[in-house]
């Protein structure tokens, strides 16, 4: 049996039997939408910086404000949640207390908070805390404490509650029908000024006011509405209103 030979075929003329390397490849064109993408990513990325670092400072300031304590009076609570003491200070000024005097209430003033924390600190850290010996030691402190309105007088404190941006009257939201209020023709929107002699900034003030004196008495009552001062005569006693509070600026 014969075989028959195959010859193989040579390379096309002008080519090397080398394999030819392979064409460079270039990354395709990133599309606009997609870069439009990025760049958004990029830009809430920076927001979300800038807002971490704007909320680490918050919690800088927060950490940095005094203490309320349980049985602080309203005057701490309000200067502890709102009002650094430059601010306080400021406002006092504003108000018509010399520069020095503002300082030194102030001064005094945390000096009594101060002592009221240490010793809070020490009597946590020797077992003696929320015991009879520290409430002895709690009204011994409180005793060096002025109240700011005693200090500077209503006129003046009423300027400064209203300088801190603090409410300084009560507003009536409502009025009881049947009640003394209605009676006496008291509107919902009456922003009350005085009872009487005093000067109401408050609650308290106007709680204080209808329990003294004789039941049912006569007291002339000054509201604002409309822009206007009005004079009603109420029976001391509960006027039967629900009441809001307010800011309103002092007149004079």
């Amino acid at each position: 049996m014969s075989t028959t030979e195959t010859e193989e075929s040579a390379p096309p003329e002008g080519t090397s039997e080398e394999a030819a390397p392979a064409a460079e490849l270039t990354p395709p064109e990133p599309s606009p939408g997609l870069v439009a993408r990025v760049d958004d990513l990029a830009a809430g990325w920076g927001r979300m910086q800038a807002e971490l670092a704007e909320l680490h400072q918050r919690v800088g300031q927060l950490e940095q404000r005094p203490a309320v304590a349980a049985n602080d009076g309203p005057e701490e609570r309000r200067a502890a949640l709102a009002r650094t003491t430059e601010q306080q200070r400021d406002a006092l000024v504003k108000a018509g207390v010399a520069v020095d005097v503002a300082e030194d209430i102030l001064w005094r003033r945390a000096q009594v908070s101060l002592e009221r924390l240490y010793t809070r600190d020490r009597a946590a850290r020797e077992g003696w805390l929320n015991t009879d010996r520290y409430q002895e030691e709690l009204s011994r402190i409180n005793e060096q404490r002025v109240s700011l309105r005693d200090e500077v007088g209503t006129e003046v404190y009423d300027r400064y509650l209203f300088e801190t941006g603090e409410d300084n009257r009560i507003l009536v939201d409502s009025v009881i029908p049947g009640s003394a209020g209605d009676e006496s023709g008291m509107l919902p929107g009456d922003v009350i000024e005085r009872y009487g002699d005093e000067p109401i900034l408050g609650f308290r003030d106007l709680r204080g006011a209808t329990t003294e004196g004789e039941p049912g008495e006569l007291v002339p009552v000054q509201v604002r509405r409309a822009g206007g001062m009005v004079e009603l005569l109420l029976p001391r006693g509960p006027i039967g209103i629900r009441l809001d509070s307010t800011r309103v600026e002092p007149k004079g």
